[in-house]
Formats: C-alpha cells, sequence, structure tokens
C-alpha cells in the first residue's frame, strides 16, 4: 500500500507555482472571456478541465452516468457564474469547489449508492499472479474506504489521485488547513488498521 505510506503533497515547488501561476493567469484571462458572453473561451476551459474534474466526480458518486450530468452542472455554473468569479483562488480550485459541492448534494440523496474507486491509486503488475492478487487487493481497498465518510474520501482522492496540495484541497472543502491534515491522518491509519486486519501489504 505505497500510496498510503507516500507523503501528499503540501507545498509546490518553485518550478510547480510558476506554471500554476502562468496557468492561473491564462484561466482567469479565459474566465473574464466567459464573463462577456464568449462560447471559445468557455470551449477552451471545458476541454482543459473537464476529463479530471470528471474523474473526481466518478470516483466520488461511482455512477458515470450521474457524473455525466453532474459535470454539465459544474459548468452551466461556471458560465453563469463567471462574472462572480474574483481571482481569490485559481479558477480550477474553483471549479473543484463547485464539483465537489454537486457531488455532496447528490450524495446526500442518495446515499445508498455512494462509493468510492480507488484501484486506480494501486500500481499495476505485469504476471497473471500478480494481477490476481493486485485485483483482490484493490477489491479489499475498495470495501475499505467505502466505509469513509464523503469528507474523507474526498481528501484522499484529491491528494492522491489529483495531486493537490493541502491548501488547494482544503479552498475545496472550504475548511481550515488543519481540518485537512486531519482528514488524511484519520482516513490514512483507518484504511491502514483495516487492511492489516486483512493481511494486505
Amino acid at each position: 500500500m505505497d500510496f498510503l505510506n507516500r507523503k501528499a503533497p503540501s507545498n509546490d515547488y518553485k518550478g510547480e507555482a510558476q506554471a500554476a501561476h502562468s496557468s492561473l493567469e491564462s484561466d482567469f484571462d479565459l474566465l473574464q472571456q466567459v464573463a462577456q458572453g464568449d462560447h471559445n473561451a468557455f470551449a477552451l476551459l471545458y476541454e482543459h478541465h473537464s476529463p479530471r474534474i470528471f474523474t473526481y466526480l466518478v470516483h466520488l458518486v461511482q455512477d458515470e452516468s450521474v457524473a455525466e450530468d453532474l459535470i454539465q452542472e459544474v459548468f452551466v455554473a461556471l458560465w453563469t457564474g463567471a462574472h462572480r468569479f474574483r481571482g481569490q483562488s485559481m479558477v480550477k480550485t474553483w471549479l473543484y469547489q463547485i464539483a465537489h459541492h454537486k457531488a455532496v448534494s447528490w450524495l446526500r440523496r442518495n446515499v445508498s449508492k455512494s462509493g468510492f474507486e480507488i484501484s486506480k491509486l494501486l500500481s499495476k503488475t505485469d504476471t497473471p499472479e500478480d494481477q490476481a492478487e493486485d485485483s483482490w487487493r484493490n477489491e479489499q481497498v475498495r470495501e475499505a474506504v467505502t466505509q469513509l465518510s464523503v469528507d474523507h474520501k474526498a481528501v484522499i482522492e484529491l491528494a492522491f489521485y489529483h495531486e493537490l496540495t493541502y491548501t488547494e484541497i482544503a479552498q475545496i472543502l472550504r475548511c481550515p488547513l488543519g481540518t485537512v491534515k486531519s482528514r488524511m491522518s484519520y482516513a490514512r491509519k483507518y484504511l491502514l488498521t483495516v487492511l492489516k486486519t486483512k493481511d494486505i501489504r
């Protein structure tokens, strides 16, 4: 379970910060154009951000058809709310905030359908024997993560799959940085405890 022992990104390196700054400027410019009714700018933002946000939605709601509906809602919100964006966060972070809110709202209405797909967080193997073992391990991890709350699932997903920093996650979940860290600590300890009892290494 290497991903559970790996430290999630908590700080941006200089190169990453520079790239993020460039992306921030580009996205912000596009969003300003969207606020003026520019469909081409909207299409560019959709093309750039929708794949990863769609994946995040799928992982939270565990239903691709629902995620397809939600991603449309996210970008409708972008279109209608672009003029209200003041640049206090990255556009990417703002979109994740909207997506998270949409997913949580759906889950509250459909609690029995909630789940989490985490197999992509696990390493791939080559031999048939290893693949069979890995498939079994993935099922056990999936079962363990479904016992976590939506907030804890979101922290695991955003940190390890989407490689967001704790600061970005705090902005997306709209909670203090310390809360993100405590949720991550709890989620990792819980998963490791459950998986150890199943003798999964």
